[in-house]
């Protein structure tokens, strides 16, 4: 009983994974229970559902509404580390993706003594187990590696994701009834101090006792490979080379083809990578390598260290050099942002904007600052155009979008600050307007008051005419967002907002990054959400409750390359693909001053054009107006995002996919900005217009250019220096367009060698564009590009 009672596992429950202040401390047995029971039916359900169809995006969506579990221990204030305050010497053990049914490895894992409890992950493709271990918080991680290779040792095929190395490692709840939880289970004795020594987490000296089964020993060469596993790690989409390496140097340090082919089968067989393929490698280095064989002998009395091998690999063996660069070869050598080839709108547009937006860019000195003024002009428009709504996949979109300007320091990005000028006054109009409501909302109340007051006092008798009721509240309206503020205070004004479109306006993008950082201000999820106009809402004792069905605001910041780092860390951040990014390139040259500014009312030119956009405004918020594309343009639209789609997950990063899909909503919101502009400035009162060729083209171009500045940018993205490196986006593209018809390996190796691409990218590039049937193999290294791949054409040709 006292067995029992001592594993009994105290863990942490989150409702949200963004509502992190406040946990409730449950057992793993009720946690267990509710997974088993069908508590998170509903919406797990909805995830799998999302996930079967393909719906990538809408999955992670759901995914991150899901409750979170801290296996780990009992946490206090919020989710980090240092709000641990009872460690319960549990690991939780992710296996994402299983090789098979995941069921049948969830048995599996039942199985092994020393396995606590296990579910089917949420996504249904993975596991989830828990296991008991006797070390300290300080050595979780320790133990988390220990227990990994207890665990890719008795299940062969699964692979650990090490990010759920921490203690305060999270996981998502899910729906399975088949789930286990047992009362006890075997505490796993981690030595810690042994595997200090080593320096490294080692594998388990002796396996773990299967129910009904032997207890095999550990020999050198499995201790062998554990060492040279964490001393290299394996990386997908390179099992090949990986074996290959590791091979080689098991040849070197003397042990037999027969073992070692039996152990790497046992380890490494999987769907995608069979016995077949394992026996050959294994077989071809032993064969060839013959003379090699115990040039560097293993002795495990002397602690020789396996990862020392690979690092002298071609001494050991000389087997091919598979290899990768330390930088990664994908995208060629580095490039300045200069030499990227980023055209400039051309003022040639000028001619085709409606005259409000014309007469804004129209003071603009060069190129570059008419680019960065159109883009101003056009988003901080798109927040005073009430009432005017659009349809893209059925779903209803209004026209604010977030813009970012990107240049470093004196490159001229303050020349939009002028433009908050045009919005200010449909601002004030608003805010006035909404002042007279809440002064008349005062009145009533007050009246409201005074007459409950006397019937509770029956100090007046009842008088004839109608019986005051309470007002609803009304509460200031103020459409301008600060980048300072909290993310409670951002859905209560949004809230209050509710009809109308806020803006974002910061010419400095610290404001926003400074704040994003702060517990109050982490409303980054927010931004997300509001790019999409999906529901947001907030809860507290002292602001009360505020649902926000359909949030509407635009965005329009300008930083420098650090600061966007700062914002968006990585490609793989939703934010980064919800923003229409501009990169300022070229050199930029001093500014003389002019003899205009001996004009005073040259300081308020865009005063001026502010009012005309507050008559805009008041026009359409009296006329709704539903915008929507023409068949020709949907079909023109499609076929370009189509390729493009299609280029970036053959020849690009996948994460930028999203980037791709998410301008064509850019471009559809940008042509209703100019034809909501059109029709304000006509004075027009039809209620469904068809967006103009001209102003359709005009929306296009912008859209499509500003699609290469953030492709660019998606190159520097994982990079943290402070000197920001960036490389053709189009690399791998173009190599592929260059290519005759038909074509030999040894070919298009040469030439990506000219251009920076590594061997292993032409690799995967030209197995992808097998799958995505731009290619077939005709044998003997030979390629032949079918009808679709002959139309990828160069990127300078279009």
């Amino acid at each position: 009983m006292s067995e029992l009672k001592k594993q009994q596992v105290e863990c942490s429950f989150y409702e949200s994974a963004f509502k992190t202040a406040v946990c409730v401390t449950v057992s793993l047995e009720s946690y267990l229970a509710g997974v088993k029971n069908g508590k998170y039916e509903a919406l797990v359900k909805r995830l799998r559902s999302y996930k079967a169809a393909g719906d990538t995006e809408r999955a992670d969506n759901a995914k991150k509404k899901l409750p979170l579990l801290v296996a780990g221990g009992v946490m206090e204030g919020g989710r980090k580390l240092e709000h641990m305050v009872r460690y319960s010497r549990c690991t939780t053990i992710d296996l994402d993706d299983v090789p098979g049914d995941p069921l049948d490895f969830l048995r599996r894992a039942e199985t092994l003594d020393y396995v606590k409890a296990g579910h089917i992950s949420p996504s249904g493709t993975g596991n989830k187990l828990f296991v008991l271990v006797d070390s300290s918080l300080p050595d979780h991680v320790t133990a988390f590696g220990y227990v990994s290779r207890m665990i890719e040792r008795d299940l062969p095929g699964v692979k650990v994701d090490t990010s759920g190395k921490d203690a305060n490692r999270s996981c998502f709840v899910s729906y399975d009834p088949d789930a286990f939880y047992k009362e006890v289970a075997q505490v796993v004795h981690v030595p810690v101090d042994e595997l200090k020594a080593e320096k490294q987490p080692a594998a388990p000296a002796v396996r773990a006792i299967r129910r009904g089964g032997g207890q095999p020993g550990a020999n050198a060469l499995s201790n062998y490979i554990d060492r040279f596993e964490s001393d290299n790690p394996f990386a997908d989409g390179g099992r090949h080379s990986y074996l290959v390496r590791l091979t080689s140097a098991l040849n070197s340090a003397g042990f037999s083809e027969y073992e070692v082919e039996t152990e790497c089968l046992r380890r490494y067989s999987e769907p995608g990578f069979g016995e077949k393929e394992i026996r050959g490698i294994v077989a071809d280095i032993y064969r060839r390598y013959r003379s090699a064989h115990g040039c560097n002998p293993y002795d495990p009395s002397k602690g020789a260290k396996p990862g020392a091998c690979l690092k002298n690999l071609k001494n050991l063996s000389p087997a091919p050099d598979f290899s990768t660069p330390e930088d990664d070869g994908s995208m060629g050598f580095d490039i300045e942002a200069e030499d990227a080839r980023l055209p400039h709108f051309g003022r040639d547009l000028f001619d085709r904007l409606p005259k409000l937006l014309a007469d804004a860019v129209a003071p603009a000195a060069d190129d570059t600052e008419f680019d960065l003024m159109l883009l101003a002009g056009l988003t901080v428009c798109s927040t005073a155009l009430p009432g005017v709504t659009g349809n893209l996949k059925d779903e209803p979109y209004a026209p604010p979008f977030y813009t970012l300007l990107i240049g470093p320091s004196g490159s001229g990005k303050g020349c939009i600050h002028a433009m908050h000028k045009v919005v200010e006054p449909w601002q004030r109009y608003v805010a006035d307007m909404s002042r007279h409501d809440v002064e008349q909302y005062k009145k009533e109340k007050e009246t409201y008051d005074t007459y409950k007051f006397q019937q509770r006092y029956g100090k007046k008798k009842t008088t004839a005419g109608p019986v005051p009721t309470e007002p609803k509240p009304v509460f200031l309206k103020q459409l301008h967002m600060s980048g300072y503020t909290t993310m409670a205070r951002m859905i209560e004004q949004l809230h209050i907002n509710d009809h109308y479109a806020s803006l974002m306006f910061e010419t400095e993008l610290e404001s926003v990054t400074v704040t994003l950082t702060q517990d109050f201000g982490g409303y980054g999820y927010l931004l997300n959400q509001i790019f999409h106009h999906e529901t947001i809402s907030s809860s507290s004792k002292t602001n009360g409750s505020f649902l926000v069905r359909r949030p509407m605001m635009g965005l329009l910041a300008t930083g420098t390359p650090g600061m966007l780092a700062q914002l968006v860390p990585s490609t793989e951040s939703g934010l980064f693909s919800r923003l229409l990014i501009y990169k300022i390139t070229g050199h930029t040259e001093y500014r003389p001053l002019t003899s205009s500014d001996n004009v005073r009312q040259n300081a308020f030119y865009y005063d001026g054009l502010g009012l005309r956009l507050l008559d805009i405004a008041i026009h359409l918020d009296k006329s709704p107006t539903f915008v929507s594309f023409s068949d020709k343009q949907r079909k023109r639209l499609d076929r370009y995002f189509k390729r493009e789609y299609y280029n970036v997950r053959v020849f690009n990063n996948n994460d930028v996919a999203s980037v791709v899909l998410r301008h064509r909503l850019i471009i559809f919101r940008m042509a209703m900005v100019l034809t909501a502009l059109r029709k304000g400035e006509s004075l027009s009162t039809d209620a469904h217009i068809e967006i103009s060729d001209e102003d359709f083209e005009t929306a296009f171009h912008i859209g499509t250019r500003t699609l290469q500045h953030s492709l660019l940018i998606s190159t520097s993205m994982k990079h943290s220096k402070a000197e920001h490196h960036y490389k053709i986006p189009t690399i791998q593209l173009d190599l592929f367009a260059d290519m005759p018809d038909e074509f030999r390996i040894t070919e298009i190796l040469e030439l990506a060698s000219v251009r920076g691409i590594s061997r292993a990218t032409v690799y995967r590039m030209l197995k992808k564009a097998q799958e995505y049937k731009l290619l077939i193999s005709v044998g003997a290294g030979c390629y032949r590009k079918t009808e679709e791949g002959k139309n990828v054409k160069n990127s300078e040709t279009d």
